[in-house]
């Protein structure tokens, strides 16, 4: 029934919720995991994927350790500090990516993963359509009602931008 399991992970715990249901689906029918996130590059520093927005102390870190010895002023140390900023949380989101998929390896899964830069919904879409996916497990941040107006949500864009089955953890 599930060949291609499509899952959208911002690097949060409440993301991560929808591995062990991908897991079960995975071991029950033999199926390939796709791993997948979605960052955006905001002033915050965040990696935002869905609801989550958290800026990553790392990714600053990272950012600021490769700036310290620069003479950069200006204009170009903006730049710079962005430029740094942007490979460092592409480097976390890998890292993090390879991590998650090793977890699923040890338990004879297989496992794709890839990481892509843009809008959170099209992108997680777009890449299900693409490659074959048969359903897509992802979690939610229950807001409902007015709040869900006012701030949005991937998993409920997801759901209405086409024809793969979503499964929603809360």
């Amino acid at each position: 029934m599930y060949t291609q399991i499509l899952v959208p992970l911002d690097g949060s715990s409440l993301a991560e919720r929808a591995i062990p249901h991908a897991q079960g689906l995975a071991k029950t029918y033999g199926a390939t995991v796709h791993l997948l996130q979605v960052i955006t590059h905001n002033p915050s520093g965040g990696h935002a994927q869905g609801d989550s927005a958290e800026p990553r102390e790392g990714v600053y870190r990272a950012a600021l350790a490769g700036l310290a010895g620069g003479a950069s002023t200006g204009n170009s140390f903006t730049l710079d500090l962005v430029r740094r900023l942007k490979e460092a949380q592409i480097e976390e989101a890998q890292e993090y990516l390879a991590h998650v998929a090793s977890q699923l390896k040890v338990e004879g899964i297989a496992v794709e993963t890839q990481l892509f830069e843009g809008s959170p919904h099209e992108q997680i879409a777009e890449y299900a359509k693409q490659n074959g996916v048969d359903v897509i497990v992802m979690s939610t941040h229950g807001h409902g009602g007015v709040k869900r107006l006012i701030v949005g949500s991937t998993t409920d864009r997801v759901i209405r931008s086409g024809d793969i089955p979503v499964l929603v953890v809360t």
